[in-house]
């Protein structure tokens, strides 16, 4: 597996739920070791964050108005709003670009099995989907984003279960060497051997291009572990949109 930092991935949008742990791990991906341009919108701050670097590959950050996965549907006029301004002040083409939300199954900020479940099955292609609708390609952490960093530097995390958010941030507090500063190459194709890993060991068959059954399968598991008191096996689909931008690469 490699990383391509020639790989030019055009416009990439990304919808997340928080206000800060989102915004540092992206930035430090695609500003700080691919060094692609950048521009950040966050709900509690009026300024927008513009680094250009590469015209050619542009990633754009924004959040919900709320931190919670309802708000992708349920309050859509804040994200117009951004998005109008992404069009008309950076010329930021958000209809031609591929688009991932990326939010946590944290069951104390995410409690609505069922409109996670439709968010699954219809945000299922970062670039467009079936029947016309809603374009994007759902990123599901469990049980929280978190859980992308530290696949970055523990070996085995199929073997870590975690019921809440909190409890992986307090485990990242107790190993020093989990570190946003430390994130390279290296650690990101270990992400992605993690990633992988995972999904062998819960027999999940998964298709880069096509990743809504995967994703189905894994939520059903997940869920089914955490109903029997097991807490959530750590992993996050983070990883999936590397692999779908052609920026992490597999061996042929």
């Amino acid at each position: 597996m490699r990383i391509n930092k020639e790989k030019r991935i055009g416009q990439v949008l990304f919808i997340v739920e928080g206000s800060s742990t989102e915004f540092n791990y992206l930035y430090k991906i695609f500003c700080g070791l691919l060094g692609y341009s950048y521009v950040a919108k966050k709900r509690n701050t009026p300024d927008y964050y513009v680094k250009d670097s590469d015209p050619y590959s542009r990633v754009a950050v924004v959040n919900t108005r709320e931190s919670n996965i309802r708000d992708i549907s349920e309050n859509p006029k804040y994200l117009d709003e951004v998005f109008d301004v992404l069009r008309e002040r950076y010329h930021f083409p958000v209809e031609q670009s591929a688009i991932y939300y990326l939010f946590d199954r944290d069951p104390e900020s995410n409690t609505n099995i069922e409109l996670i479940e439709k968010y699954i099955k219809i945000l299922a292609n970062p670039y467009d989907n079936e029947d016309g609708e809603q374009a994007g390609q759902l990123l599901l952490s469990y049980p929280s984003i978190e859980s992308f960093i530290v696949s970055n530097f523990i070996d085995e995390t199929i073997n870590l279960y975690f019921g809440l958010g909190k409890e992986v941030k307090n485990y990242i507090g107790k190993n020093k060497q989990i570190q946003l500063n430390k994130i390279s190459d290296k650690t990101l194709i270990k992400a992605a051997y993690e990633f992988m890993n995972y999904l062998t060991a819960e027999e999940i068959t998964w298709d880069i291009d096509d990743f809504a059954p995967a994703s189905f399968a894994v939520f059903t598991k997940q869920e089914a572990n955490y109903l029997l008191g097991g807490g959530f096996r750590l992993f996050s689909m983070l990883t999936l949109a590397l692999f779908q931008m052609g920026i992490l690469e597999l061996d042929k």
